[in-house]
């Protein structure tokens, strides 16, 4: 096998997508494939997309799939492919679409899984190559990701740590200067990848299977990164893999006067916590449940956030009820 497929996932946000996807024309080396996976969009992201890959690809280049589509190998395999899922399936059941039509082929060696809201720099995946290549024991690698708005300034560098029992999570170097990040090149421990730019080795897949789609959204990348640990593969940072990240682009930004979606977006972050915790950390999740509880409320009363209120107990709710 040999080449790389990167899978955007879009939903009712196709200028972040084709932003990205202009982006990744300018690669060096091209990537081989794209492929979009549309969650259901209700503001015209399919017709817009699909307009752009017309003016990219030729027509016999672009692929379009319904996700209940049975998939043959396509022999060479096309530059864009379009999946069309029939409703919101999150993040994982949005990208398990294409994450399954990647494998059908057999002929990618790399699935770069890459947020919408991203644009990235044209030496990336150079840079993520060389990394893989360096060391074939680990399967899952982060990209240095920094702030879109400031990109002097790191948001992530590869991944997080992150603690089971308070179930707090510790973006590694932070609000760093990149400049000052690269030339020193410190040593790092990531217990997760961050889901922004999660570059995997396809056998990664084949061992372990898909994004756990049991999280509608959050934590899907801690699931994936812990299964592929405890069966012997690493996971690592490429420092030179630069992604401009925009961030809350899909769920709302703290700022932001959409307080619907917020909400929405703290219901699933709390459920996804305590399932996740019950998953892999089950002897921490009596503390952790405590823990979070509080710490929410304290944080709802100190930014007068009251709506959040709500969410916060129904995620509690819909756990204690699936026990």
């Amino acid at each position: 096998m040999s080449g790389t497929c990167a899978i955007i996932l879009n939903w009712n946000r196709w200028q972040d997508t084709i932003e990205c996807l202009e982006s990744l024309l300018l690669l060096e080396p091209r990537i081989e494939t794209i492929t979009v996976c549309d969650n259901a969009s209700s503001d015209g992201s399919n017709e817009k997309i699909l307009s752009w890959a017309g003016k990219h690809y030729r027509f016999s280049s672009i692929l379009v799939l319904d996700q209940d589509t049975d998939i043959a190998r396509k022999t060479p395999p096309p530059p864009f492919v379009f999946i069309q899922n029939h409703s919101n399936l999150g993040y994982a059941g949005g990208n398990n679409t294409g994450i399954r039509f990647v494998l059908s082929q057999g002929t990618y060696e790399y699935v770069w899984i890459l947020n919408n809201d991203t644009v990235v720099h044209p030496r990336v995946l150079s840079a993520l190559l060389v990394c893989a290549l360096r060391d074939p024991d680990v399967g899952i690698l982060g990209s240095t990701v920094v702030h879109f708005e400031r990109k002097e300034r790191v948001q992530c560098a590869g991944g997080c740590r992150y603690y089971p029992l308070t179930t707090i999570f510790r973006p590694l170097f932070e609000n760093e200067i990149l400049d000052d990040l690269l030339r020193h090149r410190p040593k790092v421990r990531l217990d997760y990848v961050y889901g922004t730019s999660m570059f995997v080795s396809a056998k990664v897949f084949e061992r372990v299977g898909l994004l756990n789609e049991e999280y509608f959204l959050f934590y899907e990348e801690l699931d994936f990164c812990e299964r592929a640990r405890r069966v012997g593969f690493k996971i690592g940072w490429c420092p030179d893999s630069i992604v401009y990240h925009k961030g809350s682009s899909t769920i709302g930004r703290p700022d932001s006067s959409d307080s619907k979606r917020i909400a929405f977006a703290n219901y699933y972050e709390n459920l996804s916590t305590l399932k996740y915790t019950r998953r892999f950390h089950p002897w921490a999740l009596p503390i952790a449940m405590v823990c979070r509880f509080a710490g929410k409320l304290t944080m709802i009363a100190k930014r007068r956030e009251w709506y959040l209120i709500r969410p916060l107990f129904r995620a509690y709710r819909d756990f204690m009820k699936a026990l």
